[in-house]
């Protein structure tokens, strides 16, 4: 068996071949394709399609051996989407989920009466949610005839023909009931909400290929099962609870994002640390998911010509301890210690904040680009008071949907030989200095 992942990244397109024992034979990187500056940056939907079959046949040609795929899945971008015609033919490029033409839509909706917190996240212009309203405004032939696709979908549902949308992309539109798992009707008026496809959940079977380049090159045959994926981000930390069911996830980047799940959070409130949506994998309650971008910090690094990789590559990372509980706490000249300390803290924020939701006080595993920086994992676990694990895998995303491809299948995989764990422990000296001043700061 062999099962292809595709993660349709904000920057990055990625595929990756995976064998039964749930290691990355071949994995590739491209930049994600995007229209030009003066469009919006979008996404030309139909080109994205043809860079990723070019991929997909160019990994199998490399480990296929002769094999078709058996099944294919894709996580990417929560938000972005296009609308589509009977023939599944965009009508428009995809609209990047950091746009802020939206903004002014989305105060609308906050303000309304449809406005509630059972959609698990506050409406921000980067929500479906307020594209929507903005597109039904500004360009409401698109929504005639049409069906809307999320972008992180749309091979799929080109591949099968079979129109449809991931449940944890449906939850990113703000118009999704996290607990009841269903459309709320109000805010989909409100928002003039596209007509919408039909709602899988991660891992179900959405169909099989159809006949095209694919099936031409003999990378798949049309046996091949194309599976449900979704969010990116969830589909990484549900890889890695395979490993380890009630693991927390710190995905550190230029985002860092971290990952808890509560059985038991009312969705009662908004958190300003953390969104709430549906879990990859479990069928009650919520997955809580913290963001941070410190990119400007890092980007201003790299202006005064400090090189972040540089620090990284460090066996420890130099200087004393100080504690800078948020971005505008840092000195005009902050040295690359100074942010990611910044950095840490606020990922330790948002893990508490997930206690307060009910995340269970469980293991932390490390993932993302900078988490193969033994020194940043150093730093981090001195912050949060605790050791940090690493996995070998540091493509949890798309090694994750090609998982969720096999569950398709009704295959198990077995990590026990594919993928290793170490651990980081906390520098002792840094921890006493942290802890001491994160609970005077906060009250912890």
């Amino acid at each position: 068996m062999i099962v292809c992942g595709v993660d349709i990244g904000t920057t990055n397109l990625k595929v990756s071949i995976v064998d039964e024992a749930g290691v990355s034979r071949w994995t590739r990187a491209i930049p994600t394709p995007r229209a030009s500056a003066p469009s919006g940056a979008g996404v030309d939907a139909a080109q994205l399609v043809r860079a990723i079959e070019d991929l997909i046949i160019e990994g199998w040609t490399s480990v296929g051996q002769g094999q078709p795929l058996s099944a294919i899945a894709t996580t990417g971008v929560g938000e972005d989407g296009i609308c589509v015609d009977r023939s599944l033919a965009p009508l428009d490029h995809a609209i990047p989920w950091y746009d802020r033409r939206a903004v002014a839509e989305a105060s609308e909706i906050r303000d309304s009466e449809a406005a509630t917190t059972r959609v698990g996240i506050e409406m921000e212009h980067t929500r479906t949610g307020a594209k929507w309203l903005w597109l039904r405004r500004h360009q409401p032939a698109l929504f005639s005839d049409s069906t809307w696709i999320a972008l992180t979908d749309y091979p799929s549902v080109v591949w099968t023909g079979r129109p449809f949308i991931s449940e944890t992309l449906a939850s990113r539109t703000g118009c999704y009931d996290v607990a009841q798992r269903d459309w709320i009707e109000g805010l989909l008026e409100f928002c003039g909400a596209p007509a919408l496809p039909e709602v899988l959940r991660a891992g179900e079977v959405v169909g099989r290929v159809q006949d095209g380049p694919m099936t031409s090159s003999g990378a798949v045959s049309t046996n091949t099962l194309v599976v449900a994926g979704g969010h990116d981000h969830p589909v990484a930390a549900a890889m890695i609870q395979r490993i380890d069911p009630t693991a927390r996830v710190d995905s550190i980047g230029t985002a860092n994002v971290v990952y808890g799940e509560s059985a038991t959070f009312p969705l009662d409130r908004f958190d300003k640390y953390l969104a709430f949506m549906v879990p990859v994998q479990a069928k009650l309650g919520v997955a809580c998911l913290g963001v941070f971008e410190f990119s400007s910090a890092v980007q201003a690094l790299q202006s005064r010509g400090v090189d972040i990789r540089a620090v990284l590559a460090l066996p420890k990372i130099s200087g004393e301890p100080r504690f800078f509980a948020s971005t505008k706490d840092l000195p005009g000249e902050a040295d690359a210690r100074a942010v990611l300390e910044m950095a840490g803290i606020t990922a330790r924020r948002m893990f508490d904040h997930m206690l307060l939701a009910g995340v269970r006080d469980t293991a932390i595993y490390a993932t993302g680009g900078w988490s193969r920086s033994r020194a940043l994992l150093e730093l981090r676990a001195s912050i949060f008071g605790r050791s940090i694990r690493v996995l070998s895998e540091q493509e949890p995303a798309v090694v994750g949907a090609a998982l969720l491809a096999a569950e398709g299948l009704g295959e198990s995989v077995d990590f026990s030989t594919g993928v290793t764990t170490r651990t980081v422990d906390p520098d002792p000296r840094w921890l006493a200095f942290y802890e001491e001043n994160y609970q005077a700061y906060f009250n912890a």
